[in-house]
Order: C-alpha cells, then structure tokens, then sequence
C-alpha cells in the first residue's frame, strides 16, 4: 500500500479572467473551480486515476476540511485517514489571466496531540509499504516530526518518500529517507547554496554520503538525474509544447512509486518517471495514463560513469 501524507490541505478555488487583474477594480467571471489540494493529496489524486489505491493521511479541520474530504471521497480508491484539527484548513486562490496569481494562506495548526494521532496511523505499516511525504508543513508540524514518522516507518522495514521544501541537508542526515525528489532550485534550498546544472551531482552525491538513499533531480527540459551508492543516470526526454509546469515533479514522483511498487527495474521507474513529467507539462490538468505511455518510448535512460 501506498501511504501519502499532507499536513497542509487545502481547497484551491481557480478563477480564470479574461482580462488583466488590475488592483482595486472589481471583475466577475463565471469560469471558476474548486478542488482538494496539497501535493500529497495530488500524489492520491494521480494514483486514483491509475487504478492504485492509497492510503491518504490528513490534517483536516472545520467546514473547510469537510469540503477537502468530500471531494477525495468521490474518489473510490483513495483511503481516507482523518486526523480532526481545531481550526479550518486553508483556502488558495489561484487566478489565470495571461499569467497565473497564487494566494496561499498558512493554514491551521497541528497540535502534538494530532502529531501523536498521524503517528499512530503508521502502526499497521507493512514492510511492502511506501509512505510518501510531499509538500510544505503547517504550523506546528517541523523537521523534527518528519523524523518521528521516519522512525516509524523503518521500525515496520518499509520505505519512506519525501518531496518537502522545508528540509535542509542536516535534516535528511537525520531522518534518511529512501528516496527524495528535488529539483534544482530546491536542492539549492536543501544547502543554502547556488547550485546549477554544473555543480548538482556533487550535493547530490553530499546527500547520499549522509543517509538518504536515493535522489531523483528533476532537471526541466533538461530531463532528470537519479544517484543512489551504485548508480547514476541521467533521463532525457524529447523536445514538448509546454503548456503548464505546475504539478510535473508531483507527476513524475507519482509514476516513479507507482513503478516501484509494482516491482519494476529501476531503469524503466525512472523512464515512467520522466514521460509522466513531460506529459503533464504538454497539459493544464493532469495527464492522463495513457498520454503518459505514449511518452514512453521517447525517455532514454543513460548510465553516467
């Protein structure tokens, strides 16, 4: 079983305008959307539309919360764990014009009272089982508790995922993930350091010398890296269209558990990874299964020596 975990839901309300947003005029539109968002509950989302079922751990709280899980629940595989907080979960509003606004709040607190709760959500882990951590944390959560739930998921042998831009690189030397999934710019936040396509493989390999066991880097265009301590590859795809970036490394690290869970060589999770990156890239929603193994044939994987 997949586990995925987001400590900061939110309902992300969309508005799209057919003219400039200009500061202190009023605008209506009619072209609007909500949905459950949270990188960890996208993870859940893409899994759904595969067929794979997960297990999707929340901080939810007040009528906000109630909203986030009426929307999971329309979706048949996703297990939802409810950890209630005390306050409403957070609202984003994202506006499209020519270019796209985002207004994020913070989002409600995690007492250690709902800490201890999550944690115990973990107990029925089983050593196949994947726990996937993605996306920023909200008040009161910190590294601290990451490692408590790393803790947790190696006590039961099973193996720990995270994509979070809290993390910096003493963190990871405590909490050891088995995979992590920066891209450039987060792996410059990791280390408080400018890093570039010239200089990233030797964070990367800082990293593993630590405790993390493996590093997918996602590189853009450019295609991705992946290092653990006996290989190295690089995952180049074809020239895209992009139409919209958001949401591509959730797409990319979605297909690499996805492929690992099933058992897969390393070599084609790696390949699904990147033609999952591209093809959402090439659309403004999700990209669907079958985009994806259309991109397929296109990803080469080369061992970097």
């Amino acid at each position: 079983m997949i586990y995925t975990i987001t400590f900061n839901p939110s309902l992300d309300y969309f508005v799209e305008l057919d003219s400039k947003l200009t500061e202190g005029l009023i605008f209506k539109t009619d072209k609007t959307a909500l949905r459950a968002g949270g990188k960890g509950i996208n993870i859940s989302i893409m899994l759904s539309m595969m067929g794979i079922p997960s297990k999707a751990l929340l901080f939810l709280g007040g009528a906000i919360g109630n909203v986030i899980e009426t929307e999971l629940s329309k979706l048949s595989v996703i297990e939802i764990h409810k950890i209630k907080l005390n306050e409403n979960n957070r609202i984003n509003v994202k506006i499209k014009t020519n270019q796209e606004t985002a207004i994020n709040a913070y989002g409600p607190i995690a007492e250690k009272e709902h800490q201890l709760l999550l944690l115990k959500e973990l107990e029925s882990l089983e050593e196949k089982d994947i726990v996937v951590i993605s996306g920023s944390f909200c008040r009161g959560i910190d590294s601290s508790f990451v490692e408590k739930i790393g803790v947790a998921v190696k006590s039961k042998k099973a193996k720990l995922v995270t994509d979070i831009p809290n993390l910096t690189a003493e963190d990871y030397s405590r909490i050891c993930p088995t995979l992590i999934k920066p891209n450039l710019e987060e792996l410059a936040s990791i280390f408080k350091k400018e890093i570039n396509l010239d200089n990233y493989r030797s964070y990367v390999k800082q990293l593993i010398d630590s405790g993390v066991e493996s590093v997918i880097v996602s590189l853009g265009k450019d295609g991705s890296y992946y290092a653990d301590k006996q290989n190295q590859y690089r995952v180049i795809g074809p020239e895209i269209q992009v139409v919209n970036t958001v949401g591509c490394g959730d797409s990319m690290l979605t297909y690499v558990i996805a492929s690992l869970m099933k058992g897969l060589p390393l070599k084609e999770c790696l390949k699904y990874g990147e033609a999952a990156g591209r093809a959402k890239a090439q659309h403004l929603e999700l990209a669907m299964k079958e985009t994806v193994e259309k991109m397929l044939d296109l990803i080469k994987v080369e061992k970097v020596i």
